[in-house]
């Protein structure tokens, strides 16, 4: 993703890309302290642009980071920012940190949150992914009661850049975390989801981060009639698993043909992953073509 294309917004200044900072006594930069949002357009609208931002919203209040545009206001400052990228289509990220402290890690310190957000390019997924599926690996167990919790989107992302890294290693294009016990949590940038005797399963939301595109899928899976349960995932039931897919705002539902060393079914998309991704494309098709930000 080049940086010669696109707007930032940082803090009330509109800039291009390449000339967008951050101070560098920020919590953000020095501690991880913040969270962010990452969602893309059809047709130029925001999918699920609302949904990001009441999450972004409240997870803020949870660790405490006050003095954030309130949801309608950040709507607003993202509206503009993708207007003034005068891109086709774009990625958005939507980043809040708690702020410049000159107590060191003293959040008491920080008085005013930075806010940033860019509409860059969109770079898609290979057709390929769709087609004819992934491979995925099972990670480490990542303990569930940390701080920041897996259910805020936190930009305390080391463990994800570290996971990244073994992907690149063992050659595979995502990764799941588990629990203590074994149980399937989320992909390093996804939920997981798998078809087991014909009923559509994910882990509880209590253990992940509660994706946008995890809840659409859920709602379209419940709404065509589909068994849906969302209850602990043990990490080895993937191998019986009918199928599995991923799910995330930028790769939309992607499936899943080898864990490991293991086929999974037939070892390409299968027919529950083909039905909700095309039910998916509708509702992204209809929310496009009505020029509303889904």
């Amino acid at each position: 993703m080049g940086l010669t294309e696109g707007c930032v917004y940082v803090n009330g200044a509109f800039v291009p890309p390449a000339q967008a900072t951050v101070p560098a006594f920020d919590h953000g930069y020095l501690y991880g302290d913040g969270l962010f949002e990452t969602l893309r357009t059809y047709g130029g609208v925001p999918l699920h642009l609302d949904e990001h931002l009441a999450r972004l919203e409240a997870g803020l209040s949870e660790l405490a980071i006050h003095g954030a545009p309130p949801a309608r206001e950040l709507r607003a400052t993202v509206l503009e920012t993708l207007a003034r990228a005068q891109l086709p289509e774009a990625y958005l990220r939507i980043t809040v940190t708690r702020g410049v402290s000159s107590r060191g890690l003293d959040p008491a310190g920080c008085d005013t949150p930075t806010v940033l957000i860019a509409a860059l390019p969109l770079r898609t997924y290979p057709a390929t992914h769709y087609t004819d599926g992934i491979a995925a690996t099972v990670l480490w167990a990542r303990p569930t009661q940390v701080h920041p919790p897996p259910t805020l989107k936190s930009t305390s992302y080391q463990h994800t850049v570290m996971a990244r890294l073994a992907l690149t290693r063992r050659g595979v294009q995502e990764g799941f975390f588990v629990d203590e016990s074994g149980h399937l949590t989320e992909g390093t940038v996804s939920n997981v989801f798998a078809v087991t005797d014909g009923a559509l399963m994910t882990p509880p939301g209590n253990v992940c981060l509660p994706g946008i595109t995890r809840a659409a899928v859920l709602a379209i899976s419940r709404a065509s009639g589909l068994r849906t349960v969302e209850e602990p995932l043990p990490a080895r039931s993937l191998a019986e698993a009918e199928e599995v897919f991923i799910t995330s705002s930028l790769a939309e539902l992607v499936p899943v043909v080898r864990i490991d060393q293991i086929r999974i079914g037939a070892g390409r998309p299968g027919p529950v992953y083909q039905r909700l991704l095309d039910l998916y494309r509708q509702r992204i098709t209809a929310v496009s073509h009505s020029g509303k930000q889904g």
